[in-house]
């Protein structure tokens, strides 16, 4: 018996000896290495010739005021972004949902922007929202508005960002349209004999029956915004004046622009620690509002 054990224990672990390799080649070793590196004052990665600066990165890193503008820029995707996202996501699956004519070709619609890479999608929306020659603004000046600077305002990029994030939410509205299509039916019929109106029947039924699906797509689009980059990128550079400047964006010109190899550790050490934080606290506080009916 013990022999089989040892046997059964030997092939678990050269089944997941690949997973093992690659966890530790392109997770933990990369990891390590930015960790030390935080506490360095390296300029390029590689470096030989750097001194241990103790916890000064991080200090300095609290005095910068671009970081903490990125910071509260990144917060801001997180805090309004995600709720308006995944709203979006719910609303389009449940308009999806309906069972009327032609119903699978406008699914497929909705989907293909997701098929699309992201900078292509990036660089049509700059065409869309151009202030001069965009497409947006041709349609409000024959309405008899004037131009919006849209990407050049510092009030409407953000909008423009969390809408082009909407555009491109195909595998959410996926997500909650399998989760729409698994509610028991039953439980629609019972409520309506029972007189229940549709937005009660929405609140008291829907939403409880789908929630594990809401907490999953709200954790992988809050991890999502945290570490956004090409929207401000290829959008608007960051600006204007910050107002686009990401976090990982803050980290991409410590490392490449600034040569601050360092200082982009220490940056990239402290959003994991904040995606981490934010993760648990979600999955801990999803047991008061998510609904699991295998364990009921």
């Amino acid at each position: 018996m013990n022999r089989l054990r040892k046997y059964d224990t030997l092939l678990f672990f050269l089944f997941i000896l690949p997973w093992i390799i690659g966890f530790i080649t392109f997770f933990l070793f990369p990891f390590g290495t930015s960790v030390f590196y935080a506490f360095t004052d390296a300029r390029l990665p590689g470096a030989t010739n750097f001194n241990f600066v103790g916890i000064d990165n991080f200090t300095h890193m609290m005095d910068d005021p671009i970081f903490l503008k990125s910071l509260m820029n990144t917060m801001f995707f997180v805090v309004f972004g995600v709720p308006i996202v995944t709203a979006g996501m719910l609303c389009l699956a449940m308009l999806l949902n309906l069972n009327v004519k032609g119903i699978a070709l406008f699914r497929t619609f909705f989907y293909l922007p997701t098929l699309v890479p992201i900078v292509a999608t990036v660089i049509i929306w700059r065409l869309v929202f151009n202030s001069e020659f965009g497409i947006l603004n041709a349609g409000l000046g024959a309405l008899g508005i004037g131009k919006v600077d849209w990407i050049g305002g510092e009030h409407t990029i953000k909008p423009v960002i969390i809408m082009l994030q909407v555009w491109i939410s195909g595998s959410g509205v996926l997500i909650f349209l399998a989760a729409l299509k698994n509610v028991p039916r039953h439980l629609y019929e019972a409520a309506a004999i029972d007189g229940a109106s549709g937005i009660r029947r929405f609140f008291q039924i829907t939403l409880p029956m789908i929630s594990p699906s809401i907490l999953f797509v709200i954790i992988i689009q809050t991890m999502y915004n945290f570490q956004m980059f090409t929207e401000a990128l290829l959008l608007s550079k960051g600006g204007p004046n910050y107002s686009a400047y990401t976090f990982v964006y803050n980290i991409y010109k410590s490392a490449f622009t600034d040569l601050k190899f360092s200082m982009a550790m220490t940056q990239s050490i402290f959003l994991f620690a904040v995606i981490s934080l934010v993760t648990l606290i979600l999955m801990k506080v999803s047991n008061r509002f998510v609904y699991y009916e295998g364990e009921r």
